[in-house]
């Protein structure tokens, strides 16, 4: 089979199913499907694949399974890095592939097993998954049975006129091929020895025997009853051999499932003497699968002749779990264990939801490792690496006890029958409450003292209308030195951290081993307490719904748990942190929104019939760039049917030091932490969500490393930034913005520097770059400004703090931070010695904003950076409006107005009002300035056209 080049043209397609044809080859116009995300190629002829594979960007789950590959060629699996899942069943590649860690490959029926699996087809003993290859059996027609070898078709090929067929389903090729699978398993058990020893004897008087057992054998004429079926499958199979032979429209034969089994086995179906494989035991199972392929194909030629049988014999013949005759149900293997997934999924994405049931071997290893299989953790290990922690109850007699103690002491509640009404649904938080005790006890418990002086400093500070709640030293001016010095740590006046270390360092050592079952923990710190109270809580009767949740506290890794409420049609997540049991708030509480702050969170409204744990962060591969920079870029994505913006950042942790990984995590969570403090203001940009994640690629030494992304999903303005608005007004000759639009673009900014100054922070950015605007898209009859970019945003007192209010990773105000031209004098003060500034700095660049939209220039248009700071720091110089504005500014007289376009009182009024607020907010004395709100003050005084409409 050959494909179409055309198929390159399909770019948004993104689902392919190549499986059952004859390709030896992938084309190269693959490679051009750029939003492609499934590709399955299975039960073909693959023996190449090619390169461009690689530039898949897309692809997230990869299917080669039953093809001739010896090799990926020249594939790169480490340049695919949205790909997920890989399955590489039944080829004949070798195990010393590489594959990288967040890959999840399925390379089961390779190598050597390949090698076997090939000499058992010149058995005639062909296999499903295999290509087609000379047989020793073939059916014809009329039912006759020979032995002449013949070009069968692959076995699972279900042909296009069988497909046909009324009864035909999927489903039934996919129990064939699990049927296969075992049987692959066990022949993989046999050894060389017996392998070539059936092919010398098979090789030798095969067909003579087979004919004469054949002879000797009675042959079946037909059926009649749907009983001497089965025991026709049950006398070739229920002792000897598992075997099921079905045929397509053609009368060719499908071997869907072989099991080879001595006589003189030791009972568990599998040869474990190779002298027990003696010519005649071979020459008798050869004879009952050659008898039983004649009177089964004797079966399917009488169904076909009586095509009203035919579903009644398809229901029948098929082992299904119900079946009395078969004491052994169907085992599929999968292509990985239920724990496994669940610990890979929380390894990736640091969040497991109310459905995710963890079970018995869960394990985590932290997220600073690459996830591998639980062996392969202990192999590597060593003693002085960080602990994995496993979930066993079996192997596990603290934890079944822990277990069984928490089910105990839940049953002791009172839950009602019905959970209608909103007392009721709080009873699923109070029994969470509980546990949350009750783990806090297992793990060295909590200092309460310290928790209940947060919450007192929390109190003042939201009175204050503070978004970052001290925790530190800093704000606890009623208490003495000592006493603060306790709250240095989260569990008191004692290195509970350290203790916790020691803990699990004694019991590796004697353990001898990196795995440490989580009920030998004495003390646990959040990430053992997080993973025990989703255990719990999934264990519960009945289940209480608990999501398990890893990011930040303040600045420190963290791990908690989400526990939904219902109240009345809303439902609203309550965080529960086994560190602090007593003290249980909303997610949405101003302390805990902008203190607790995940690896990755989308901001979605709640159904309000059932409850969404979490959306799946959207892809922003197919996003349109709108800016770039060096060290970030900015995209147009959907969520749904809503548009935003996507903020990228990227860190390759090969050339990057420890402090500098740690600065690029602090500056993701400083930014976030101030979009969520100042979101749903109408003049600021609105925070969408968030994600934090990291790859573990290797490199050519094998090693391996990360790469980490941060993306910042914000509200999308159409319009853009207010400076490619200017500049398009300066090219179609214009002097300034239209004072109406000028005058309302400036209230508006002002309104949202007063917000910021309210909650003691300092934008140190303001600029026309940074404010959004949207004219076309009128709401409410009024343009869209919001103010935005907010990377270089701190809090006004971070110096005195330790805690979230320190922002780190983000520079304090006492360095220079900001753009040259828009800085104010004791910023540019602050590049050689080391002055704190306050809130005036944002007065300042605000009087240079206001110049921007009145003479369509930066301020300091033409000259040098270094006459640019002298202007500033020495002489404290303002920069310079037009002649036409400064002598409106002097003498109003119709010449002058005449030339800046002036045509009515009310807009000269305005003018000059943003004129004297130029020459107010670009003093060179910071608090002869004026405040955010004297501003907004100020331009809330005078209407514009657009608070009319």
């Amino acid at each position: 089979m050959f494909l179409p080049p055309e198929i390159g043209s399909l770019r948004k397609l993104q689902e392919l199913d190549l499986s059952f044809n004859k390709l030896k080859n992938l084309p190269n116009c693959i490679t051009e499907l750029g939003a492609l995300k499934f590709l399955k190629v299975t039960n073909n002829k693959l023996v190449d694949l090619p390169s461009g594979i690689s530039s898949l960007r897309c692809l997230e789950s990869l299917d080669l399974s039953n093809n001739r590959l010896t090799s990926l060629g020249s594939v790169k699996l480490v340049s695919m890095l949205t790909l997920q899942y890989l399955n590489l069943q039944f080829n004949r590649i070798s195990h010393t592939l590489i594959v990288p860690s967040w890959i999840c490959c399925d390379m089961r029926e390779n190598g050597e097993n390949a090698v076997k699996r090939d000499r058992l087809q010149y058995l005639g003993i062909s296999s499903v998954s295999s290509s087609a290859e000379p047989g020793t059996a073939s059916c014809a027609c009329n039912g006759a049975l020979s032995c002449s070898h013949t070009e069968t078709s692959p076995n699972l090929k279900a042909h296009a006129t069988q497909k046909m067929k009324k009864g035909w389903k999927r489903r039934d090729c996919l129990q064939q091929q699990a049927r296969q699978e075992r049987l692959d398993s066990s022949r993989s058990k046999l050894s060389e020895n017996d392998v070539e020893e059936m092919a010398v004897n098979m090789t030798e008087d095969e067909c003579l025997s087979s004919l004469h057992d054949i002879e000797n054998k009675p042959v079946m004429k037909g059926i009649a009853e749907d009983t001497s079926v089965q025991d026709l499958l049950k006398e070739t199979s229920s002792e000897d051999l598992s075997c099921i032979v079905d045929y397509d429209s053609d009368g060719l034969i499908k071997d869907t499932g072989m099991m080879l089994q001595d006589h003189h086995d030791n009972g568990s179906g599998i040869v474990t003497d190779p002298a027990c494989l003696s010519r005649s035991s071979i020459h008798n199972i050869e004879n009952e699968l050659e008898d039983t392929a004649s009177s089964t194909c004797k079966v399917v030629h009488v169904v076909e002749e009586n095509p009203s049988e035919t579903s009644k014999f398809t229901s029948k013949s098929k082992r299904h779990p119900d079946m009395d005759n078969n004491p052994k149900p169907s085992k599929c293997p999968r292509p990985i264990d239920e724990c496994s997934k669940l610990s890979y999924k929380y390894s990736v994405e640091s969040f497991c939801s109310i459905d995710d049931h963890l079970p018995d071997g869960f394990y985590d290893a932290g997220r600073d490792m690459p996830f591998m299989p639980l062996e392969e953790y202990e192999r590597s290990l060593g003693l002085y690496a960080r602990e994995v922690i496993l979930l066993d109850r079996e192997k596990d007699e603290e934890l079944d006890a822990i277990a069984s103690s928490a089910q105990l002491l839940l049953s002791s509640l009172k839950r009602p029958v019905f959970s209608e009404t909103d007392e009721d649904a709080g009873q699923d938080l109070l029994r969470a409450s509980v546990l949350a005790l009750f783990v806090s006890d297992c793990f060295g418990g909590c200092d309460r003292s310290a928790s209940l002086r947060i919450t007192r400093r929390a109190i003042v500070s939201l009175r204050k209308e503070q978004p970052f709640i001290c925790t530190c030293s800093a704000g606890n001016m009623c208490y003495s030195n000592e006493s603060s010095k306790q709250i240095n740590t989260p569990m008191g006046h004692f290195d509970f951290t350290g203790l916790c270390d020691k803990s699990i360092r004694i019991i590796k050592e004697r353990r001898n081993s990196g795995i440490v079952p989580i009920g030998a923990l004495q003390f646990g710190v959040c990430r053992h307490r997080a993973v025990l109270m989703k255990y719990l809580c999934d264990r519960a009767d009945p289940p209480i719904p608990c999501e398990l949740v890893r990011g930040h506290l303040d600045y420190t890794p963290h791990a908690w748990n989400v526990v939904p409420v219902r109240q009345g049609n809303i439902w609203v997540r309550m965080i529960v942190d086994a560190c602090y049991p007593t003290n249980i708030k909303e997610e949405t509480d101003p302390e805990y929104f902008c203190r607790y702050v995940p690896l990755s969170r989308l901001h979605l409204a709640l159904d309000d019939e059932s409850y969404t744990p979490r959306s799946s962060f959207p892809s922003v591969s197919l996003c349109k760039e709108i800016e770039a920079t060096a060290s970030s870029a900015v995209y147009h994505c959907k969520i749904g049917a809503v548009d935003a913006a996507a903020k990228i950042r990227y860190l390759d942790t090969r050339s990057a030091s420890n402090d500098e990984v740690k600065n690029f995590e602090y500056k993701l969570l400083g930014e976030v932490r101030m979009l969520n403090a100042l979101r749903k203001h109408r003049s600021i940009v609105d925070i969408y969500g968030h994600q934090l994640s990291s790859k573990w690629v290797q490199n050519d030494s094998d090693k391996e490393y990360r790469i980490m992304q941060s993306i910042i999903l914000m509200e999308y303005v159409k319009g853009g930034s207010l400076k490619a608005f200017l500049a398009k007004l300066l090219k179609n000759g214009e002097k300034h913005v239209p004072i109406d639009l000028a005058f309302y673009i400036a209230r508006e900014v002002a309104c949202a520097l007063l917000e910021l100054h309210r909650k003691l922070v300092i934008h140190r950015d303001i600029k026309s770059e940074n404010v959004l605007v949207d004219l076309d898209s009128k709401g409410h009859g009024a343009p869209v400004v919001k103010l935005s970019d907010f990377d270089r945003s701190i809090p006004l007192h971070s110096l005195s703090h330790t805690c979230c209010i320190a922002h780190l990773g983000t520079y304090p105000p006492n360095v220079c931070v900001g753009t040259p031209c828009w800085m104010a004098p004791e910023v540019v003060q602050a590049m050689h010695e080391k002055i704190q500034y306050g809130l005036e700095v944002d007065i300042w660049s605000f009087g240079c904003f206001i110049l921007e939209m009145l003479t369509l220039h930066i301020p300091y248009q033409g000259l040098p950076d270094s006459q640019i700071y002298d202007l500033i720091k020495r002489k404290k110089q303002r920069p310079r409006l037009t002649r036409e504005l400064e002598a409106f500014w002097t003498m109003d007289e119709p010449i002058t107005r005449l030339n800046l376009g002036i045509t009515c009182d009310a807009h000269a009024e305005k003018l000059r009002l943003l004129i004297d607020l130029f020459y107010k907010c670009t003093r060179g004395i910071a608090s002869r300035r004026p405040k955010a709100e004297q501003i907004y003050n100020l331009l809330c005084s005078l209407p514009t056209c657009y608070d009319l409409s």
